[in-house]
């Protein structure tokens, strides 16, 4: 009841119950403090609370509608198998089924054509006819492949030997996506009994590459005794991560900090297992009219260059239509700049919902941070990351001329207020001492007035 007290304050909880249970869900959640006008109940047995497991697959449809594609849930329990469509009922969501045979706790996907799952997807699968169950990767089976490319859109399946050794076999108990370009990869001393499976399977994903074509970041988590660390939610802007009330918990929580700078990390312990652990028990519903943003973020430098394109695509699934002085990139240089903020425009080429700015060069070497902002006419405020930024390492170029501090190629009012906000800060910039004495102060700032008036 803590955690969903906790997704109360930002989403709908939506929570499947029978009839006869529906009142005790609701007085348990009330008196623990949760926003009930944020918890919706959907009707319907379950035979188990491993919601993750049996709960709904999305997808966005060619059409820009989003729906449930369902599977066969790979436990008998028939109340669990039916969770997808009683949920898409629930939110009049188009509802289809595929005929593979899966489970939610063993698929990881990067929301841009690439999953990932361990063995299981395919030996429990009979068409699939898999002899070796232990390699990685797994020899493909086109009955499965051919089914997520069709339903879910799935062009590149990562299939791995289970690393752990464990009866379960998913995957959510050693590895999960971050994002689509970051992937963690639980860690363990050498003297651990799967010490060696592990490390193979942390090379294999060190040694693929993104949907971007890039290779993964990848983050380890050191989990000696089995915690479940991997087993977590990313839920918008939040991380929630099961800990276990021992000295590897802060740790642990350090690396997500690490790998999702900008997001709020919590850590939360419960009735954990290092095979039933928090992601296990939740299952995410999107905004069925959401604003999407994709991009492939930019790497960092390796000579300079006159601007840094920042191309994304950006889509209003309600088709409410995008306010465009509202699509914007914002940048600032690490531990120099207030953020700049550069509005999109349509790309040039023939790419559907595509949008570009550039950020402009820069004339020190430097860490550059940023993230894009949109928003529809629905009021949909989104951001990319969710939280945080992006960032990259530019190298510098020299001033196109004298003055130019922002190097947009004009010398005006604009890089006065770049120096005197420089100066109030007592920051250093060296394109900022225009009389080279080694310090910015206001003498810079008489200087540069005159380059603008002579000009």
């Amino acid at each position: 009841t803590s955690l969903i007290r906790k997704f109360s304050e930002d989403v709908i909880v939506y929570c499947l119950v029978s009839s006869s249970s529906q009142n005790s869900a609701y007085n348990s959640m009330n008196n623990a403090g949760v926003d009930m006008e944020n918890v919706e109940f959907i009707l319907g047995s379950t035979d188990s609370y491993w919601t993750r497991d049996y709960g709904p697959w999305w997808v966005v449809d060619g059409l820009k509608e989003i729906g449930v594609v369902d599977f066969t849930y790979n436990r008998p329990r028939p109340n669990d198998n039916q969770a997808p469509f009683k949920t898409a009922d629930h939110l009049n969501a188009p509802y289809f089924a595929s005929s593979i045979v899966s489970t939610g706790g063993n698929y990881m996907t990067d929301g841009h054509g690439m999953s990932a799952a361990t063995h299981i997807a395919y030996t429990e699968n009979d068409q699939c006819n898999t002899n070796n169950q232990s390699s990685v990767p797994l020899p493909p089976c086109a009955y499965v492949d051919n089914n997520l490319n069709e339903y879910y859109g799935i062009e590149t399946f990562h299939v791995v030997a289970d690393p752990n050794n464990e009866y379960i076999d998913h995957i959510d108990c050693w590895g999960k996506y971050l994002s689509p370009h970051k992937v963690l990869i639980r860690e363990v001393p050498t003297w651990h009994s799967q010490y060696d499976e592990i490390e193979e399977v942390a090379e294999y994903f060190q040694n693929s590459f993104t949907s971007f074509g890039k290779p993964w970041e990848v983050y380890r988590v050191y989990t000696s005794s089995n915690q479940p660390y991997t087993n977590s939610l990313i839920l918008n802007d939040k991380v929630f991560v099961p800990i276990m009330n021992n000295s590897y918990d802060d740790d642990a929580l350090a690396v997500y900090e690490l790998a999702l700078p900008g997001y709020e990390v919590l850590g939360y312990t419960g009735s954990w297992q290092s095979t039933d652990a928090l992601h296990c028990r939740v299952r995410g519903v999107p905004d069925l009219e959401m604003l999407q943003i994709f991009h492939n973020p930019i790497d960092d430098q390796i000579s300079p260059q006159d601007s840094y394109v920042v191309n994304t695509v950006i889509d209003d699934i309600s088709d409410a239509g995008l306010i465009l002085d509202e699509l914007k990139v914002i940048w600032w240089i690490d531990g120099l700049l207030d953020e700049q903020t550069l509005i999109l425009d349509e790309c040039s080429e023939d790419i559907l919902d595509c949008y570009s700015a550039s950020i402009p060069s820069q004339a020190e070497d430097g860490v550059i941070k940023y993230y894009i902002q949109a928003m529809d006419q629905s009021g949909r405020l989104e951001k990319l990351p969710m939280a945080g930024y992006y960032e990259f390492y530019a190298l510098g170029s020299p001033l196109s001329e004298p003055g130019d501090i922002n190097l947009d190629g004009i010398v005006n009012i604009l890089d006065i207020v770049l120096v005197v906000n420089i100066v109030l800060d007592s920051g250093q910039n060296s394109s900022a001492d225009l009389n080279f004495d080694g310090i910015v102060n206001i003498l810079d700032v008489i200087l540069l007035v005159n380059i603008i008036l002579e000009n």
